[in-house]
């Protein structure tokens, strides 16, 4: 069983995408800001991050991003962004990011299709 680490502030959203990933196998951990999700992060073994940019705590998707590279933990696994914000695919990509979904305009099954894709879990 994959284990994804969900940073999202939003509790509808967190709610949503817990229990779609949940109801597709994966375990899934919840942080609802970017202090909390970038410990997490370091320190559980994750198979991959899914990563809002506008959180609240301090840091922001960008500073995890930032903070997870310096770290290693962004070579090892990894992060798709889902956000909100439009305009900055082409900055988390040169940060690493393996994709970039807005909110808006992707579907609960699509990004658990799209992880399927990344981990090489078969459909």
């Amino acid at each position: 069983m994959a284990k994804i680490l969900l940073i999202e502030d939003d509790s509808s959203l967190q709610k949503l995408y817990q229990g779609k990933l949940t109801d597709e196998g994966f375990k899934v951990i919840v942080a609802a800001d970017g202090k909390i999700g970038l410990k997490l992060a370091k320190s559980n073994g994750f198979d991959l991050i899914i990563l809002d940019i506008m959180l609240p705590g301090g840091l922001n998707g960008f500073d995890v991003l930032e903070n997870l590279k310096q770290d290693g933990v962004l070579n090892q696994v990894p992060v798709i962004v889902l956000t909100n914000l439009e305009g900055e695919e082409k900055a988390a990509r040169a940060i690493g990011v393996v994709d970039y979904f807005t909110k808006t305009k992707v579907s609960p099954g699509q990004i658990v299709d799209r992880i399927k894709e990344v981990l090489k879990i078969k459909k």
